[in-house]
């Protein structure tokens, strides 16, 4: 059961947005921090119980209304498409909305993860390998014959 995980969702928002306004005015004591750390926490629990209970729902209509393009189908992508979309991001410890800085700043982000790098950071040096001895490397690409 999950009771009513948007009313929980909203008070949590609340109190992280108390929190958030004491930071803002410098009487934000460690034990608040700690405090609006565990909402956090709270908050991101909520959200996955609210996913796992939208999936949920989905099975069961799926279930119901088989493989069909429901209307129901399509809102619940459109939801997640709305959900998981990036609304900003933080440059320069400035939070910014504008879908270019956005996409400037993603593409970047992208570019140094998986630019190509000649060193694959592994170094080997001094490891000593076992290997098999000649006989039984020869062994290996001999002809089979059934012993009786």
């Amino acid at each position: 059961m999950f009771g009513d995980i948007n009313t929980s969702k909203k008070r949590t928002l609340q109190e992280i947005e108390v929190f958030d306004c004491q930071d803002c005015s410098g009487i934000l004591t460690e034990a608040d921090r700690l405090k609006r750390s565990v909402l956090v926490t709270r908050l991101r629990e909520l959200d996955k119980k609210l996913d796992s209970l939208v999936c949920q729902k989905a099975r069961v209509s799926w279930l119901k209304y088989g493989d069909s393009c429901t209307r129901f189908h399509h809102s619940t992508l459109r939801w997640r498409r709305l959900r998981n979309e990036v609304k900003g991001v933080e440059v320069g410890g400035q939070w910014c909305e504008e879908p270019c800085t956005v996409h400037l700043e993603a593409k970047k982000l992208f570019e140094a993860r998986f630019k190509a790098t000649k060193d694959l950071g592994v170094r080997l040096d001094g490891v000593e390998f076992k290997s098999l001895s000649s006989e039984v490397s020869l062994s290996l690409i001999a002809v089979f014959t059934e012993r009786k």
